[in-house]
């Protein structure tokens, strides 16, 4: 008697459950790039200091900083699948609630909620993605999930220009995804026997944060490089550009094509590392970022080589946080896995908020030119670590 239909019919539901996570990371980053803009015009149009907006959005951030550390609890407590639908349908209620108030304060509190749960959500939903694929096409799927984020964060405005910052249409445009979210997210719990991310070895170890740094401690150097970088490029850049003589419009471009390198490069570099490897990717992808991101001083005199150098800087940049994330899923299961990708999106968050501070005063006493090589160091140095075995396989470090 053959196997085979019941293979195909595993592989159809795998395949299912893959399609609706990346369902779910799509509504997540349309959300995302819906909710700064409207946000910020919103409190606007209501007549708020500008420091006033400033802190609303800073509110956006900060969220993760304390739920991060109870997240692989949470997470083996519920399972992720219920967990993710608590993450969309919560934003739905703050919408509700302003949708039904709309005094200051319930715009203030309903933004640090929904701000807490999208940076969740783009914790766990990765979380969950990992713990569904196979090794034979991580990378691709994981770098394709990052190009898939970045495309819907970039709609997410567009769907607030058509929408409006005025009334209630906005706040139910912003509900009809989240209440998608939620229902996909229950109805794949509910499918699913025990939710991806909690079971397999390490289920029920008591594992804790000291270990999580031990066996993956420069894999989350790596998560902190890629934010600090990431986040200095994208808001230095225009400065940087301005100091060699480019106009508003082209300093502007810079981080257009910064970005666009970050949308398209990755998918690349996720293929390649299914097929070549992902270290030896990851030490390639260190290493040209380090090197494109440094020679930017050089190539100004020409166009072409500065669009070029920007492409390859944000692709790698972008790529190296995305490789991270496949040997996250490669090298660990259960609840390791959890607790590892939420420090490793914490890292990052970290290096985000500390990022443009430090450079932006190395800008300060030595001139523009500490911006590129500042990132281009930094990524150097991660890629000799890269090349000496520091990220070797995390089950021999245990």
């Amino acid at each position: 008697m053959s196997l085979r239909p019941d293979v195909t019919s595993l592989r159809g539901r795998r395949s299912f459950r893959i399609g609706a996570i990346l369902f779910l990371i799509g509504a997540e980053a349309l959300l995302y790039g819906f909710s700064y803009p409207f946000f910020s015009l919103a409190l606007e149009k209501q007549g708020l200091a500008n420091w006033l907006i400033g802190l609303n959005a800073s509110l956006a951030g900060i969220g993760i900083l304390f739920v991060g550390p109870f997240l692989p609890r949470i997470i083996a407590r519920l399972g992720v699948g219920r967990l993710v639908a608590l993450l969309f349908a919560i934003p739905f209620l703050s919408f509700l609630a302003i949708l039904v108030h709309g005094d200051t304060v319930t715009w203030f509190a309903a933004r640090f909620v929904m701000g807490t749960c999208f940076s969740a959500l783009w914790t766990t939903t990765e979380i969950w993605l990992n713990g569904e694929l196979d090794d034979r096409r991580r990378g691709r799927i994981i770098a394709a999930s990052g190009t898939l984020y970045a495309a819907c964060q970039f709609v997410g405005p567009l769907m607030l220009g058509v929408v409006g910052v005025a009334g209630a249409l906005p706040l139910v445009a912003a509900m009809i995804p989240l209440a998608a979210g939620a229902f996909v997210a229950a109805f794949l719990s509910l499918r699913a026997g025990a939710p991806a991310g909690e079971t397999g070895e390490d289920a029920h170890a008591d594992i804790s944060w000291r270990l999580a740094l031990a066996v993956a401690g420069p894999v989350l150097a790596t998560a902190f490089i890629c934010g600090v970088g990431e986040t200095a490029m994208q808001s230095l850049l225009p400065l940087y550009g301005l100091a060699h003589g480019l106009s508003d419009a082209a300093a502007s471009r810079m981080v257009a094509t910064f970005a666009l390198g970050e949308a398209v490069l990755v998918i690349a570099l996720g293929w390649a590392a299914d097929r070549y490897g992902r270290r030896p990717v990851l030490a390639a992808a260190t290493l040209i970022a380090a090197v494109s991101t440094a020679a930017l001083p050089f190539v100004f005199g020409s166009v072409a080589a500065l669009q070029a150098a920007l492409f390859l800087s944000g692709g790698t940049v972008a790529g190296v946080y995305t490789l991270g994330i496949v040997l996250i899923g490669q090298d660990y299961r259960g609840q390791r896995l959890a607790l590892v990708s939420t420090a490793f999106g914490m890292a990052y968050s970290a290096g985000s908020v500390i990022g443009a501070t430090p450079i932006g005063y190395l800008i300060d006493l030595f001139g523009v030119e500490a911006l590129p090589a500042t990132v281009g160091g930094s990524f150097l140095l991660l890629s000799l670590l890269v090349a000496a075995g520091g990220l070797r396989r995390a089950r021999n470090a245990d």
